[in-house]
């Protein structure tokens, strides 16, 4: 018999606006289910999932979800090792809000995806070329994913597979971008 070699811990944070579907995002690649009804996150929400990112190398992820409250973010993305940015493809508001209200609490070379949720929908108002754009700016990858269907949710957090796996002096370190400062809340 073969021993397994231990689990490494790796912190995943989703950011985004509130109602993009962070929540659902997570509970679709966790639990391979869509949950259909979900209330706003209060404070802060955390699970647990285990992968094996290569032959014998295991990643237990503890992702992270957030409500829309910029206070509270410095209190737990601390250490983090990954980051998804989330907008709604039919929200232009939480699309326009990536770049200037959440990018900036991505540290310098983390590894982050930009994922565009909600891509079953037709009555998208961002583009799959503008968030492209936005994610080549950024110097990010993108994922376009949708909840209900299941499509790329998976694969938006496997993007970051590969990379969150690794040692941290293997991936580069870097200083946190200066966030915006806390306005009045919600």
């Amino acid at each position: 018999m073969t021993a397994r070699a231990p689990e490494r811990l790796s912190k995943v944070v989703l950011l985004g606006d509130t109602a993009v579907g962070k929540t659902t995002l997570l509970h679709r690649y966790i639990h391979d289910s869509f949950l259909p009804i979900t209330y706003v996150t209060v404070g802060v929400a955390c699970d647990y999932h285990s992968l094996e990112i290569e032959p014998g190398v295991h990643v237990n992820l503890q992702i992270w979800t957030q409500m829309d409250t910029r206070k509270m973010i410095q209190m737990y993305i601390s250490n983090t090792d990954g980051f998804l940015l989330v907008f709604d493809v039919t929200n232009r508001e939480s699309f326009e809000n990536i770049k200037n209200e959440w990018f900036p609490f991505v540290p310098e070379s983390s590894p982050c995806v930009l994922v565009g949720h909600k891509s079953e929908n037709e009555n998208r108002c961002v583009s799959r070329e503008e968030a492209e754009e936005l994610a080549k700016e950024l110097g990010v990858s993108y994922v376009e994913a949708s909840s209900v269907t299941g499509h790329n949710v998976k694969e938006a957090f496997e993007t970051l597979r590969e990379t969150v796996g690794r040692p941290m002096d293997q991936r580069g370190g870097g200083e946190q971008n200066t966030p915006p400062e806390p306005g009045p809340g919600p």
